[in-house]
């Protein structure tokens, strides 16, 4: 039997074609399979190319298991399904990112996942399920401590300092150029060069996508000396950590798998002058790096058809599945 695994991206869509012993047979990659971030129609595409560069080999595959964050509405599912039977597909099970995340970094079954990327969501895995969710409810009503809720107080705090309301900082030059705010005529010290600044700053802010305040997020990490950045950064990792604080409970002790550009990053990957004031987002808890959930999609399809992913089958898949780094 031939297995296939996605994991459909609001950037891009991975998928791995596999027999039940866990080997690899095909690997595929597409645009953006997320139908929330893409529409569904584009996702659908995007699904099926890359199930088929997968295939390319294989030639065919009786289930798929797809791993997607957002609605996994039944249009999605039904035109998926139909797309898929063309690779002699007979079953499509959609999967939360959160657990296929989960298996991605770790065969046990208990522990506990986070992500956090543009938005934020945490999740308590009990038997290989997802038992609790917490997050995940977009930028308007949550998302604490993710790219948008960075990028937007980055973008506060510029406008803050040049109107005179807060300190001076060193993300003002970078959120001009990230913004393309000319500042070459803008005096930088003077009342009529801030207002311009800051004109020009709204103007290109209310332009764009309220979501798009998540491309400033980086600029939080890389001044790790300029106190406003840093209190950023330290108040971001502190709602991480009390979102994965949300889902734990004193009697599941299991390993926190993390994934998503500001947790990966950012809040881990910062560097040693910032890194000393940050909570990690697990505390005492081992926490595991993984890049997304494609090698937890290709896990959950071998149990969904009865396989057992022990420990020797999982390291197996990770070397197979995860990019290699010289």
């Amino acid at each position: 039997m031939t297995l296939l695994a996605l994991d459909a991206g609001g950037t891009s869509t991975r998928a791995v074609a596999l027999d039940r012993d866990g080997t690899v047979l095909g690997k595929g990659r597409s645009t953006a399979g997320n139908p929330t971030a893409a529409g569904i129609g584009p996702a659908v595409e995007a699904v099926t190319a890359a199930a088929g560069a997968a295939l390319a080999g294989a030639g065919t595959a009786e289930v798929a298991v797809l791993a997607m964050a957002g609605e996994q509405s039944d249009a999605f599912a039904e035109q998926v399904a139909a797309r898929l039977a063309a690779y002699g597909v007979q079953q499509v099970v959609l999967e939360h990112d959160l657990l296929a995340l989960f298996c991605s970094g770790t065969p046990a079954p208990d522990g506990y996942a986070l992500i956090a990327g543009t938005g934020t969501v945490a999740a308590r895995v009990v038997d290989g399920a997802l038992e609790r969710v917490v997050g995940g409810r977009g930028w308007l009503l949550g998302d604490a401590g993710g790219g948008f809720w960075i990028g937007r107080r980055v973008a506060r705090a510029v406008v803050a300092a040049l109107d005179g309301q807060a300190p001076a900082t060193a993300l003002t030059p970078l959120v001009l150029h990230e913004l393309g705010v000319g500042t070459g005529s803008l005096d930088p010290d003077g009342a009529a060069g801030r207002a311009t600044a800051i004109r020009q700053v709204v103007r290109a802010v209310y332009a764009r996508r309220p979501v798009a305040l998540a491309e400033l997020a980086p600029l939080a990490f890389s001044v790790p000396d300029d106190p406003v950045a840093r209190g950023i950064v330290v108040a971001a990792s502190r709602a991480l950590a009390d979102l994965v604080d949300a889902v734990r409970v004193p009697e599941l002790d299991g390993p926190v798998v993390v994934g998503g550009s500001v947790v990966v990053r950012g809040i881990l990957g910062a560097p040693a002058s910032l890194a000393r004031d940050l909570v990690p987002p697990a505390g005492s808890t081992p926490v595991v790096e993984v890049p997304d959930g494609l090698v937890g999609a290709a896990v959950l399809a071998l149990r969904r058809t009865g396989g057992v992913v022990d420990r020797a089958t999982f390291d197996r898949l990770q070397e197979q599945v995860l990019p290699r780094t010289a």
